[in-house]
């Protein structure tokens, strides 16, 4: 069974490897990143409140490369967090979400329920 610190440490070095094969160097990709995805993403999977930490590793687990590459969208809106359009230099950019794109979530369980 993994651990909290597993998936971590998992998701970080994934991220790294997908910064490494599009060519850009890096010594170690940000822990903050890969803690702010994790965070949010089991935000929105609302877990039941009798879920152990073990649950929900399970179910995070799931989609180990899918929070890999939501690292990588959080990296590559760097100096333009919270926007939804940059532009800098003549690049203009569009993002489909200002932090994270709501699509990352589909591959999550929600345990959202209505009363």
């Amino acid at each position: 069974m993994e651990t909290m610190n597993e998936l971590t440490v998992y998701v970080q070095e994934k991220a790294k490897a997908y910064l490494e094969e599009n060519g850009e160097v890096i010594e170690k990709f940000p822990l903050s990143i890969v803690d702010f995805v994790i965070e949010h993403v089991s935000s929105g999977c609302h877990f039941p409140s009798h879920f152990t930490e073990a649950n929900i590793v399970s179910d995070l687990s799931k989609g180990k490369t899918t929070l890999a590459m939501a690292c990588i969208d959080v990296y590559s809106k760097v100096g333009a967090e919270g926007q939804v359009t940059h532009s800098e230099n003549g690049i203009s950019r569009t993002y489909d979400s200002a932090w994270i794109s709501p699509k990352v979530h589909r591959n999550f369980p929600n345990y959202a329920t209505i009363i």
